[in-house]
């Protein structure tokens, strides 16, 4: 029977059936994946009551049914290409990769090998080259269990506060929940930005990043088409003194204290338009840090506010950074990493498919200590092939003080290698 409302859909359809009824017989002009579409519209007579009816009707309902038809398919091909485009869209708007996860049960090892040569500017008698690290990595995914391990080592101590040159990087194992991945173990921080240089903004030199420790946390994410929200929450027990951040500066290169009972959060929301993305965050950490053989204990609280913007291979970078902890006097030396402070990050990012073109610059404002540190990081990272990565990066670090400002300048040039 006909269908109500169909004339009127005939109607702002008849362009597309006069051209189906012309080509309709000439299988040349159909393409491959529009055989089934054709044969329901050849066959949709069967279905049709055309007893006491003239040809004219008929002919009438067989088109209108054939227009319907090509509708449907049309729409259903509109919304398959689009579902594509969102799966190829989603990791690259997050400037994330997709780990191929296998149910083989067995791990994926990675060996990293990575060389740093310094070459100052004036102070030329101070240029040397050194194997930064070299790295062994095992990842193990089966399911809802997960499991990676890291393991770092160089000539010489990682660090002068660190008493080694083998040092475990990050291990931790997970399981998914409904509300994310629990982990359990030495886990990465989550707190603002993550550091893209390759020697260390001022945010891990004063140990706010590049800074793993002991600990839990949980984290996850919602989607909602194609915009996400993310969140996560972790507690670190106890530092273990490998850090990025400078001798003399925080807690992991501090003999005397110990950090103890702290907690971190983040949350963010990425809102993704395709050609562009925006995706401000929020972070929040606060942590004990206990004098080691005494009584005398504070409270290090930082807060930051970032947001990363990108459109097409561009990308930019800002961040607002406040930290609450032991106010140093004007004119005694001190942790700075432990004065109060504020300080910021802005960057910018030009990604192409082997070569990537970065600026970073990185400022501290420690308040007790009234001094001013700035970090001006420009650097050209080249990947000839997978597993290559070849690093040109010039720093120029100013502190300004009370008593004058100090600046060095140097290249640092990196190449790692990974297979």
């Amino acid at each position: 029977m006909r269908e109500p409302g169909l004339s009127r859909r005939l109607d702002t359809a008849s362009d597309v059936v006069r051209d189906v009824d012309r080509h309709e017989g000439n299988s040349a002009l159909r393409r491959h994946d529009d055989r089934e579409a054709v044969r329901e519209a050849l066959d949709v007579k069967r279905d049709f009551e055309i007893e006491g009816r003239g040809d004219r009707v008929l002919l009438g309902e067989t088109r209108a049914r054939r227009a319907r038809n090509i509708t449907i398919v049309l729409r259903r091909r509109t919304l398959a290409l689009l579902a594509i485009l969102s799966a190829g869209a989603i990791p690259a708007a997050r400037g994330e990769d997709t780990p191929a996860q296998t149910e083989s049960g067995l791990p994926k090892f990675r060996f990293e090998a990575v060389l740093h040569d310094t070459e100052p500017v004036s102070d030329r008698h101070e240029r040397f080259a050194e194997l930064f690290y070299g790295a062994l990595t095992a990842d193990w995914t089966h399911g809802d269990f997960a499991a990676k391990a890291e393991v770092r080592g160089r000539d010489g101590r990682f660090r002068p506060y660190y008493d080694g040159s083998v040092w475990l990087e990050e291990g931790w194992a997970s399981v998914a929940t409904p509300i994310g991945a629990v982990s359990a173990g030495k886990i990465p921080r989550d707190f603002g930005l993550a550091d893209e240089s390759f020697i260390g903004t001022l945010f891990s030199a004063n140990g706010v990043t590049r800074n793993p420790d002991w600990g839990a946390g949980l984290a996850g994410e919602k989607r909602w088409n194609f915009d996400t929200f993310g969140w996560s929450a972790r507690y670190y027990g106890q530092n273990d003194h490998v850090s990025w951040e400078d001798d003399g500066r925080n807690v992991e290169s501090d003999a005397a204290r110990v950090l103890r009972d702290g907690l971190e959060a983040r949350v963010f929301y990425l809102l993704n338009q395709g050609l562009w993305t925006l995706k401000p965050g929020l972070s929040i950490a606060s942590a004990r840090l206990d004098e080691r053989d005494g009584p005398a204990s504070f409270r290090r609280t930082d807060a930051a506010l970032d947001v990363t913007a990108t459109f097409g291979p561009f990308a930019l970078l800002l961040e607002g950074f406040t930290r609450s902890g032991e106010r140093c006097a004007r004119g005694a030396a001190c942790r700075l990493g432990y004065d109060d402070a504020t300080a910021a990050l802005a960057g910018f990012r030009a990604e192409f498919p082997t070569v990537t073109y970065r600026y970073l610059y990185s400022v501290w404002r420690y308040h007790g200590a009234e001094a001013t540190e700035q970090l001006h990081q420009p650097g050209i990272v080249w990947m000839p092939r997978k597993g290559l990565l070849a690093t040109i990066e010039y720093s120029a670090r100013l502190m300004t003080t009370s008593s004058g400002t100090e600046v060095v300048k140097a290249f640092q040039l990196g190449l790692s290698v990974t297979f």
